[in-house]
């Protein structure tokens, strides 16, 4: 071949190889591979998040169980939400979580409370001496899965359903109840079969909105019954009076606003929780409906007495629920 011409071919193929590039269809075929790898890859990284979430809200919880009964080691009884004084109950609006704070390494910040205001202030009328106290941000008090910033709490104490009749003279039939002394031996129904603490997500925090996994009803016209059982219809189908959108901002207070559940309805119920309306929610009476609610698949995490945790699905039975949920009743279930 002449030398010239083999010359121009290779200028001529080295310009092609230099001019190729990629197809609209190549790129579109790559582009549909791309998008299918992140579909299968997205959904089991946030599955994998959501899991390590999860084993951070149980640790949290088995550390609270921890500190429950090196409390009672101490003090013979579990941390009370409001104690007895003589034939009554003291007038306190702390939950339990504040007594717990030096068996969860927070020593230094349980010294810093005032318990001279303790029979004074609640969430309507809060202390200025106590105030850094009630809004330091525990990581033990939160569940990773909730992600609202406000919150400084995200697990309840069994504060029990309102006025059963003929339960033992007392008006809730939780562990944590108005009334009652949490101990070992008012426990009958066993520390390993009687739930403690579960969790709650916060509320939305957003004024004039409500979100109805969140954030709490208020009925109008305001409703008092003897019972949970003839309140909450009530309270399902009246008109909202408003919506509490602060759920879960202290673990420093009591009452089913900030850090206590019941077992009326069942784990994550598809029907908004639905409770007194102001001042009586900030104590414990009444209840209503105020189950446990967590961002977790198909469930709830729950604290028993005897300090194990177990995940509860949302379809356990009510049976089984309600026993869990009662102190000394003897109604002891089957596992689940």
């Amino acid at each position: 071949m002449i030398p010239s011409l083999r010359k121009t071919r290779e200028i001529q193929f080295k310009a092609d190889r230099a001019r190729r590039g990629f197809t609209l269809i190549e790129v579109l075929v790559v582009i549909a591979i791309i998008g299918l790898l992140v579909g299968l890859v997205l959904p089991a990284v946030q599955a994998a998040r959501e899991s390590a979430r999860r084993v951070q809200c149980t640790a949290n919880l088995r550390q609270i169980g921890i500190a429950m009964n090196n409390y009672c080691s101490i003090h013979k009884m579990f941390p009370p939400t409001h104690l007895y004084t003589g034939p009554g109950w003291s007038s306190n609006s702390m939950s339990g979580f504040s007594f717990l704070l030096s068996f969860l390494d927070q020593n230094s910040l349980f010294n810093s409370i005032n318990m001279n205001f303790a029979n004074q202030e609640s969430m309507l009328v809060p202390s200025l001496e106590n105030h850094t106290a009630r809004n330091t941000r525990l990581t033990v008090f939160l569940c990773p899965s909730d992600g609202k910033d406000r919150r400084l709490n995200n697990y309840r104490l069994n504060g029990g359903r309102f006025c059963v009749p003929s339960f033992q003279g007392t008006l809730y039939d939780g562990p944590f109840s108005l009334g009652v002394i949490p101990s070992p031996e008012s426990i009958s129904d066993g520390l390993s079969e009687t739930a403690f603490v579960s969790e709650r997500v916060s509320g939305s925090f957003i004024p004039d909105y409500h979100d109805p996994v969140r954030d709490l009803k208020y009925p109008d016209p305001y409703i008092m019954d003897a019972s949970d059982t003839t309140f909450i219809p009530q309270c399902l189908s009246s008109v909202p009076g408003g919506w509490n959108v602060r759920a879960g901002r202290y673990w420093f207070y009591s009452g089913f606003v900030n850090t206590a559940y019941n077992h009326m309805g069942s784990p994550n119920a598809k029907r908004s929780s639905c409770i007194a309306s102001v001042p009586m929610d900030l104590d414990m009476a009444p209840g209503g409906l105020s189950p446990p609610r967590s961002f977790h698949p198909g469930g709830v995490d729950l604290l028993f007495g005897d300090g194990h945790v177990q995940f509860i699905p949302n379809s356990i039975a009510d049976r089984v629920w309600s026993a869990l949920g009662t102190y000394n009743r003897g109604d002891i279930v089957d596992r689940f």
